[in-house]
C-alpha cells in the first residue's frame, strides 16, 4: 500500500472518530437540555408504542423539547464531516463545470482515484451519474415486502398439473437481453406494472439491479395475486417488443424465452430468505436506469396503531418482555413477536393488532381474477 492511501486511510479513520465524538457530545448536550426542561415543565420524554408486523415497538417521543434525535442523527452528522471534504467538493464542482464528456470521464477517473468507495458514491449522485440506494431506503423496501407477506390473506389456485396451491405471495423476476436501451426497459417495466395491478388486482414491491455475472437490468418484484406464468411471460415480451427490444436467437433459430420466471413460497422461511436476498441490498446505479425501487401507493395508506404511554397494562407490557427476544438501542426498543399469537396472554394488545390485521388484509387482499395454470 503506498503511503498517500495509508495517509488517505488515516485521515478518514480520523474523520470518523471526531465524528462518532461530535454525535456523542450532540446526544448528552441533548438529554441534559431535557433534564432542564423537566424541571420547569414536569415529564417530556414518552414512550410510545406502534403494532407492527415485526412486533411492538416502542419508542420515545419528545414533548415541549427544542430538538430530537432520531436513528439517521449519527449518520447525518457522518455525512456533514465527509461533506467538509475540500477534494470531494471540488471535483463535483469540477464535473459540473465541463462541457464535454471527455472532460466529464477525465474528472471522474480522478475521483475513482482520489475517494474512498463512500465518498465516489456521494459524487456520482451529486452529478447525477448515478441513482443510489442507501440503507435506511433499502430497510424500508424491505419492511414494504414483509408487511405485504404478511397482511396478504391466503388464497388457493389450482393447476392443471399438481392440483391445489396455497399462497399469499410470489416472487417474479424480468430480465430483458443486455443489448436493450435502459429507457427501453424501464418503459416496458413501467407498462408491465399498470398491467398487472389493472388486469390481476395485484399490489406488488419492486426493486432494479444489474446482474452480477452478466451485467443485465432485471427487476424483482413480490407480488400478492397469482398470475399464470405463460401470461407474464407473454405480456413481457409483448411490451418488450413494443420497445424494439429484440432477442438472440437460440440454438434452432427461434428467439430466447428466457426473459421471466416466477416463484411460488411454500412458508414464511422461504418469504424471508428471497426479501433478504434480493430486497434487502444497498447500492448505486447508473442513472441512466432510473429509479431503483417502488411499491403500490396503497401500501403507504397502511398505518399502525400508536399507542401512547400508559395505554397499554403494564403487566402484558411485562409478559412480553419477558417471554420473548427484545431488542433495545437509546430511543428505540422492538419486542420480537407475531402479536396475532398474544391474544390469549394479552388480551388488550391482541384484540387491537387483529383489529388492525383484518383491516389491512382486507384493504391488500384484491379479488384473485386467475385461478388455474
Amino acid at each position: 500500500m503506498s503511503i498517500p492511501s495509508i495517509r488517505r486511510g488515516c485521515k478518514n479513520f480520523s474523520a470518523e472518530n471526531n465524528a462518532l465524538a461530535i454525535a456523542a457530545k450532540a446526544k448528552a448536550d441533548f438529554e441534559a437540555e431535557l433534564l432542564k426542561v423537566e424541571r420547569v415543565t414536569g415529564p417530556v420524554v414518552f414512550w410510545n408504542s406502534k403494532l407492527s408486523h415485526s412486533g411492538l415497538i416502542s419508542y420515545k417521543s419528545f414533548e415541549n423539547a427544542n430538538r430530537r434525535l432520531h436513528a439517521s442523527s449519527l449518520a447525518n452528522l457522518l455525512n456533514a464531516q465527509v461533506f467538509d471534504n475540500y477534494i470531494l467538493h471540488t471535483l463535483i464542482a469540477e464535473f459540473k463545470a465541463c462541457l464535454n464528456d471527455e472532460k466529464r470521464s477525465h474528472v471522474n477517473d480522478e475521483a475513482c482515484e482520489l475517494l474512498d468507495k463512500w465518498e465516489y458514491e456521494q459524487f456520482l449522485k451529486h452529478t447525477h451519474q448515478a441513482r443510489c440506494l442507501n440503507p435506511a431506503q433499502s430497510r424500508k423496501i424491505a419492511s414494504l415486502s414483509k408487511k405485504l407477506a404478511y397482511y396478504t390473506q391466503t388464497r388457493q389456485f389450482s393447476s392443471k398439473k399438481s392440483g391445489k396451491y396455497n399462497m399469499r405471495v410470489a416472487f417474479l423476476t424480468l430480465t430483458a437481453p443486455d443489448t436493450a436501451d435502459p429507457k427501453a426497459i424501464n418503459a416496458a417495466f413501467n407498462h408491465f406494472l399498470d398491467y398487472i395491478q389493472r388486469t390481476a388486482n395485484c399490489v406488488y414491491v419492486w426493486k432494479k439491479e444489474l446482474g452480477e455475472k452478466s451485467g443485465n437490468l432485471h427487476y424483482h418484484l413480490i407480488i400478492n395475486n397469482f398470475i399464470p406464468y405463460y401470461i407474464i411471460s407473454w405480456k413481457w415480451k409483448r411490451l418488450l417488443l413494443a420497445q424494439n427490444v429484440t432477442w438472440p436467437s437460440n440454438a434452432d433459430g427461434a428467439d430466447s424465452n428466457s426473459h421471466s420466471r416466477i416463484e411460488l413460497p411454500r412458508n414464511r422461511k422461504q418469504t424471508a430468505h428471497y426479501i433478504a436476498k434480493y430486497m434487502s441490498k444497498a447500492y448505486a446505479l447508473p442513472g441512466e436506469f432510473g429509479y431503483i425501487s417502488g411499491h403500490s401507493s396503497i401500501l403507504d395508506n397502511l398505518k399502525e396503531f400508536v399507542l401512547i404511554e400508559g395505554d397499554i397494562p403494564s403487566n402484558e407490557i411485562d409478559y412480553l418482555n419477558s417471554h420473548y427476544k427484545v431488542i433495545r438501542k437509546d430511543y428505540v426498543s422492538i419486542i420480537c413477536v407475531d402479536l396475532l399469537t398474544i391474544i390469549k396472554n394479552c388480551p388488550y394488545i391482541g384484540a387491537l393488532f387483529e383489529d388492525q390485521y383484518l383491516s389491512f388484509s382486507s384493504t391488500i387482499t384484491l379479488p384473485q381474477k386467475f385461478h388455474y395454470i
